[in-house]
């Protein structure tokens, strides 16, 4: 008989799960309150919570005189914060806000901030703007060109950080390159230790099922990452935000399906996506006598 297994750190991590809980105490302490950008990657959970009053702008120029602003879980630019002051409630992960800090004193002692990650995902974008000598990287690839486009970029005072939710492998190929080819660059490991045991998990889950299924919003960088290590072990792999996106028959010849969730998918979603799973396999039953 075929069956669901679900990882076991799917949904909700700590800093989600902070920011989450932020808003919801500012909007109804507040009697309202404006997110600035999504407060997580999650339609459903962002709606929730204008739903209490806590009313989602995309700028500063946005915010009325005297309303309280939240920071989203992602982090912001430097700027951002110096505009706002003491209007914000700072809902950013405090893994974002370590490597904000990172990146902060690295200018501070005039080393070259390098970054891993996607060059415009809001996190790294914020991280960057901690200062002005910050380069970005996608992968170990462009790191490598920069390094030897200029050998003398080699001998530079570097300090090196990864995106939160950076693909491990990305990161320690990076980290290779930096010792091998670097004479001054310091290292600083900064995925989350959540998301590294979430595609961990993702990995094991892949390699044994016939089918996977990942849920979270498409924005989410971390979701994205979680289906694309799925592909790695597993033929088939769906991508998806709610449980009606999954079509009848989709699990048809399957003995293992697996099921993980990006760091900003409610619980509840997660629910529905395993009962859906779990009613396909009964009406696959009578068929398979």
């Amino acid at each position: 008989m075929a069956e669901v297994r679900v990882a076991k750190s799917a949904g909700f991590c700590y800093g989600v799960e902070r920011a989450v809980k932020l808003a919801e105490e500012t909007a109804r302490e507040k009697g309202g309150c404006a997110m600035l950008g999504s407060i997580i990657h999650n339609v459903h959970v962002v709606a929730e919570l204008e739903a209490l009053g806590a009313r989602q702008v995309d700028s500063v120029e946005e915010v009325r005189p005297g309303e309280t602003v939240i920071i989203r879980s992602h982090g912001e630019r430097k700027e951002v914060f110096d505009r706002l002051g003491s209007v914000c409630v700072n809902a950013t992960c405090p893994n974002v806000l370590r490597i904000q800090q990172l990146v902060a004193q690295a200018d501070r002692e005039g080393r070259i901030p390098l970054i891993i990650g996607e060059p415009r995902h809001p996190e790294v974008m914020g991280v960057a703007s901690w200062s002005d000598r910050s380069v970005i990287f996608p992968g170990p690839e462009e790191l490598e060109k920069w390094l030897l486009q200029e050998p003398s970029r080699q001998s530079l005072s570097l300090t090196a950080v990864a995106q939160t939710t950076c693909i491990r492998t990305i990161w320690e190929t990076s980290k290779e390159i930096l010792k091998k080819l670097c004479t001054n660059a310091k290292i600083f490991d900064t995925i989350c230790s959540a998301t590294h045991r979430r595609q961990l998990e993702a990995a094991e889950l892949a390699a044994q099922a016939d089918v996977m299924v990942v849920v979270g919003d498409r924005k989410s960088a971390n979701t994205k990452h979680l289906a694309e290590i799925c592909r790695k072990a597993c033929p088939v792999v769906y991508q998806i935000e709610q449980a009606g996106e999954l079509t009848t028959g989709f699990l048809s010849g399957c003995t293992m399906a697996g099921l993980t969730a990006g760091a900003s998918t409610p619980a509840g979603i997660i629910k529905e996506v395993y009962t859906t799973m779990s009613e396909e396999i009964k009406n696959m039953e009578p068929q398979e006598e």
